[in-house]
């Protein structure tokens, strides 16, 4: 190996020489140990071989050996060591030593003449009184120091002999000194277009500098002057802008400060130059980029998201209790990762958009979310709008006015994407599209929110939203802090007694009438003021809305006008005239005689069920109210007080709240009026004691009134006429009335109804509470009757014969609370009504009923036998029974439909023990049952577990009483189907032991009917 690299060495050395260039004499030195080496290795080699004596035999010379390996070891190393020399060049390269020296008398004097002409500069400009650049003075001095070392360089090289080595580092370092120093400084001056800074005369100078800093102060003033404006829109003034600021007043006033001193130089040249220097230099190195800087400010500012005033503090916010449930169900859910949308619904004027602004103050507050906010839609929503609105509140600039709504909800879209905002969208009417608006989807939300407000809680659940919460009117105390507040101090006025309290109670609770009349009331101290108020409050006109609540009405009035189609705002208009708590079935009854409701030829439980949906939407516009009971209804005052001025403007309607001089005498308007409703005024027979001269009048309301036997002779269209409470026969012009269709004299002390027998168009016939005591025969020519009702009717004794069988069209017959005798015979006609969906009857004697009474299933009834209980229960379909051996159960089996069940048996049976519930008899609806005096021993029957357990899975309530002989109330598999079950009484059962039995062989569960609140034991 060392041998190789030896050859490799001298290859290199001999291509060296060949190119007459000195070998450099460590690689000399090199080849003289390498081949010392080499000799030394081969002769202990040659050693070994000629004495195999001492190395190979079975007793080698140990010392000889050692000896020999210490050697070889040594060699070794110095061989490895040798090996490992590397050469990167084995000579100097041959450079001609005369021509790179006559290459460096060149450019020396080519430096020469560069410096001889920078030099006639600087003198030149120093004649001029003017500054030499410091680069031009670094330059001369380089130039001086490398002319030096160059002709140190050039006039010792006849000095230089023939040693290769010194020739090379001679010729080097004149190579170097041209590339190194010469080369660049000649290039350096040849950029030298100036070598010093001109002289300006001071005055000149200064008076200059006087200029830039006036300028710089105009443009200060300028930009101030564009910072206002933006200060004034609520804008934030860039960075750069202020910077700009702080470095222009610094630098005026250290401007100012070299001018003030101007006064104190004297007349040296260099303290003149000095000072016009630094004048010069802070205008060129400041004053001018500023003002260039300036020119470039297109925009000082840049639009600001600002805080909306309705998220500060609202003094006018009262925490009302009867709000704190919906603040912390709303709280609650913003807090519900689960919930995207939520909203809150009620009539207009409730405070819903003060309540969701409380509750977005409460978060911005609580930095529950990065931003907030609050978008009204309004009636006519328009998207367009929308976008614009939640985009400039979030930022986000729509630059192409004509960009689409798509366009405009992609952007948006992406700018709420996955992001921490809580969006309130106020006063929603329709079902929003939130995806046309460009709000994220639910797969898109993040932790984004959405808080709605509606009068319409069916807007809310099209919309998708899942946890909505309804809002209500204040109580009376609240509603009288609320009053206190805005009214001030006038309410602690003597004179007024007791007026402030009954001004605020006539408001209805609702805040925004509260607010209303309690500010304009604030100033107001004499008594006939609120007198006046009150006087309105309680009998407003409904020719149009009273001055000092019209803004508050007609945004109540909002909620008619979006109401859609003449069935829901006739309705409404009906609904009005009517008294709280009016049952649907005396709604339906004027209803249907209108032809209101949408459909052709409806049967009576078709109208009934479109009437239904119709009040369940006004109920979800919240016009209408529940009511005390299930199937009644409800209106606020100050509801009725807008749809009775919308029934007098839009439909000609005439109640007792028109005025009797401007409305009431005017006989034109009346001439076009379709509905008159009095209640307990006669002025309708004052001003007409002869004939009603009404030809439009369809609908007719009254009570309490005498009415003229000619009275209805000029009312051919009359449709629905409802006089209830009258103390007089009818009058003879009834008769006239041919196209009547519904007919109610509830409550009115009559006897004789035979006129009305020419009433041929009659479809409902309502004589409840009245003193008939026969139904005759004349009523059998009403053919074409769907509903009749002659409920609570106790002098009414006897139905004539054949009077309803020829009643065909009857569908629905209320006849409870009667002192009827019944017949067989009548009772069969009653069965055989094809059309009868709707039953309520009390039958005395049992024994009456005809075989099979029961054959077909009814879609409502309220039936007692032998038995009835007075109250009223929110059931549909009722059953009442006093049963012994003449009927069974299981005769009723086609009454399964059944929701309550009383059964009372009065027996002296005492050996009964039979299950009153088997495999035949069971109701699969039933969801009260009610048991009195049973004697029977067992309710249930054991042996069909399974099938009984399943029939009784919807009780909510049991009542038993009474029953001597029962020992036990349910059996284990009963009690465990009964999960629905909220009432259980248990009264005066002398021998009961317990109320849950285990079945044999069944294991011992210990547990509670879950869902009781009401436990009577």
């Amino acid at each position: 190996m060392l041998k190789n690299t030896r050859n490799d060495v001298q290859v290199k050395v001999t291509d060296a020489e060949v190119n007459v260039e000195e070998i450099k004499q460590n690689v000399k030195d090199w080849q003289t140990a390498v081949n010392n080496t080499i000799t030394e290795a081969e002769r202990l080699i040659q050693e070994k071989e000629d004495n195999p004596g001492c190395f190979k035999v079975l007793r080698p010379n140990c010392i000889t050996r050692y000896k020999h390996s210490k050697k070889a070891f040594k060699l070794k190393q110095d061989i490895v060591l040798k090996q490992d020399e590397k050469f990167d060049s084995v000579s100097y390269p041959t450079i001609p030593l005369k021509k790179n020296f006559d290459k460096l008398r060149d450019d020396v004097l080519k430096l020469r003449n560069a410096r001889g002409k920078v030099q006639r500069k600087v003198e030149e400009a120093k004649n001029n009184v003017e500054e030499i650049e410091e680069d031009v003075k670094k330059w001369l001095e380089d130039v001086d120091s490398i002319i030096v070392k160059a002709d140190d360089l050039i006039k010792n090289q006849s000095s230089i002999g023939t040693d290769r080595k010194t020739r090379y580092q001679k010729s080097k370092a004149a190579s170097e000194l041209m590339e190194d120093k010469i080369d660049p400084l000649l290039q350096q001056e040849v950029k030298f277009d100036r070598v010093s800074y001109p002289t300006i005369p001071l005055e000149k100078n200064f008076d200059k500098l006087r200029d830039d800093v006036s300028k710089l102060k105009n443009a200060r003033l300028k930009v101030q002057c564009k910072i206002t404006e933006a200060k004034n829109n609520v804008e934030e003034i860039t960075e750069d802008v202020n910077k700009w600021l702080e470095d222009v007043d610094s630098l005026i006033i250290k401007a100012e400060e070299l001018i003030q001193n101007q006064s104190s130089i004297g007349t040296d040249c260099e303290t003149r130059y000095r000072n016009s220097k630094a004048a010069s230099e802070l205008m060129v190195d400041n004053i001018v980029p500023l003002l260039q800087q300036e020119e470039r400010f297109d925009k000082v500012s840049r639009p600001t998201i600002h805080k909306e005033i309705w998220l500060r503090s609202n003094e006018d916010y009262l925490a009302f209790e009867s709000r704190n449930s919906t603040v912390k169900n709303v709280w609650d859910a913003l807090q519900d990762e689960e919930i995207y949308m939520m909203g809150v619904f009620g009539m207009g004027g409730l405070g819903k958009t003060t309540l969701v602004q409380e509750i977005g103050r409460k978060a911005d507050n609580e930095k529950l979310f990065d931003e907030i906010v609050f978008v009204e839609v309004t009636e006519t929503p328009a998207t367009k709008k929308i976008q614009t609105v939640i985009a400039n509140k979030l930022g986000l600039k729509f630059k192409d006015a004509m960009e689409d709504e798509s366009q405009r909800a992609s952007k948006l879209y992406s700018r709420m994407e996955k992001r921490n905002i809580l969006l309130i969208i106020d006063n929603i009417w329709g079902e929003l599209d939130l995806k046309i608006v460009g709000i994220p989807s639910l797969a898109d939300r993040g932790r984004n929110k959405i808080l709605m407000t509606t009068r319409n809680v069916d807007v809310l659940e099209k919309m998708g939203s899942t946890k909505n919460l309804g809002m209500g009117i204040l109580n009376e105390k609240e509603a009288w802090s609320l009053f206190k507040k805005m009214a001030g101090n006038v309410i602690q006025t003597l004179e007024l007694n007791s007026l402030p309290k009954d001004v605020c109670k006539e408001c209805g609770g609702l805040p925004i009438v509260i607010c209303t009349i309690a500010k304009a009331l604030r100033s107001r101290r004499q008594k006939s003021q609120w007198e006046d108020a009150l006087r309105i409050l309680r009998m407003p006109s409904p020719a149009k809305f009273t001055r000092l609540l019209e803004k508050e009405y007609s945004k109540i009035k909002l909620s008619y006008d979006y109401l859609e189609g003449d069935e829901l705002k006739k309705t409404f208009i009906i609904s009005s005239l009517m008294e709280n708590n009016t049952s649907i079935l005396d709604l339906l009854k004027n209803i249907v005689g209108l032809g209101i409701l949408e459909g052709a030829n409806l049967t009576i439980e078709q109208a009934r069920n479109r009437l239904d949906s119709v009040v369940k939407e006004l109920k979800d516009s919240c016009l209408l109210l529940d009511g005390r009971t299930e199937g009644r209804f409800s209106m606020r005052d100050v509801v009725r007080i807008v749809a009775l001025t919308c029934a007098y403007t839009d439909h000609h309607v005439f109640t007792e709240r028109n005025d009797i001089e401007k409305e009431w005498k005017d006989k034109d308007k009346l001439r076009k009026c379709k509905i008159i409703s009095l209640v307990g005024n006669n002025i309708i027979t004052q001003l007409w004691p002869e004939a009603l001269d009404c030809p439009k009048l369809e609908f007719l309301r009254g009570s309490f009134f005498e009415i003229p036997k000619e009275f209805f002779t000029m009312t051919p269209k009359l449709k629905v006429l409802n006089l209830f409470r009258i103390q007089q026969l009818l009058p003879s012009s009834l008769a006239h009335l041919t196209n009547l269709q519904t007919l109610c004299l509830d409550g009115s002390s009559i006897r004789d109804v035979a006129i009305i027998e020419k009433l041929k168009e009659l479809k409902v016939l309502s004589l409840q509470s009245t003193y008939i005591e026969e139904l005759s025969t004349q009523i059998g020519q009403l053919t074409g009757l769907k509903i009749l009702d002659l409920s609570n009717c106790w002098e009414l004794k006897v139905i004539a014969p054949n009077v309803i069988s020829k009643l065909s069209q009857l569908e629905e017959l209320y006849i409870k609370g009667c002192g009827i005798q019944w017949k067989v015979e009548v009772l069969k006609e009653v069965k055989h009504l094809s059309q009868l969906t709707n039953l309520e009857i009390y039958i005395e004697d049992n024994k009456m009923m005809p075989r099979d009474f029961f054959s077909r299933e009814l879609k409502r009834f309220n039936i007692s036998i032998g038995y009835q209980q007075l109250g009223i229960y929110g059931f549909s379909r009722m059953f009442e029974f006093q049963y012994d051996s003449a009927i069974s159960l299981e005769e009723l089996r086609i009454l399964k439909n059944v929701e309550l069940l009383r059964l009372v048996k009065f027996s002296d049976d005492d050996n009964n023990l039979k299950p009153l519930f088997n495999e035949k008899v069971f109701f699969t609806n039933l969801m009260a049952l009610e048991l009195r005096n049973i004697s029977s021993g067992r309710i249930w029957d054991n042996q069909f577990p399974t099938l009984l357990s399943s029939s009784y899975q919807n009780l909510t309530r049991f009542i038993l009483e009474s029953c001597g002989k029962i020992k036990y109330v349910f059996s284990s598999s009963i009690a465990k189907s009964l999960q629905t079950l909220k009432s259980l009484e248990i009264r005066d059962c002398e021998v009961l032991e317990e109320i849950v039995a285990e079945e044999e062989g069944a294991k011992v569960v210990n547990f509670a009917f879950p869902q009781v609140t009401n436990l009577w034991l």
